[in-house]
């Protein structure tokens, strides 16, 4: 576990409209803003389909990422992530999402979100963090796959004294 003090910035508030493509959308909106890196607190909405990464059977090794996606039709979906710049300096948004999907009862799917397209309007409140600065690095503990990074605190978080 790595724990850090997160130094906010503005927060900005972003209604995506029906056929809004949401990731695009996002970059986009932080990009206008000179928003580099970000925590997604708030993102709720309603979408014409969503591809994310999930399985609709159980997967050989579950302690294996997933290696395939599936696609949600109309659906009622909430989540959270961050946003930041990766690499190549084009801007990450990594959200993790649940849906429930209209045409099976609200049957619910959950990953991390790889597309999706507005249907109604998709709500997000973007909190600017300033310091400190995030990264992506894969980690080994997690199959490599790339994870959240951050320098770590010096001292211990102080406990509550409640």
């Amino acid at each position: 576990m790595k724990t850090a003090f997160a130094r906010p910035g503005r927060r900005m508030l972003v209604a995506l409209e029906p056929g809004d493509e949401v990731l695009t959308s996002l970059a986009d909106a932080c990009r206008a803003a000179g928003i580099e890196q970000a925590a997604i607190t708030t993102f709720s909405g309603a979408f014409r389909w969503a591809r994310i990464i999930a399985s609709d059977h159980a997967p050989a090794d579950p302690e294996a990422p997933l290696p395939e996606s599936t696609t949600i039709g109309y659906s009622e979906g909430v989540g959270s992530g961050t946003i930041l710049l990766g690499e190549d300096g084009e801007l990450i948004v990594h959200l993790h999402v649940a849906f429930g999907e209209k045409d099976r009862s609200g049957a619910a799917a959950a990953g991390h979100l790889l597309a999706a397209e507005t249907h109604y309007v998709v709500e997000v409140v973007v909190d600017e963090i300033l310091d400190p600065p995030l990264r992506r690095a894969p980690h080994p503990g997690a199959s490599g796959l790339h994870i959240l990074d951050f320098p770590q605190l010096r001292r211990p978080v102080p406990a509550d004294p409640a």
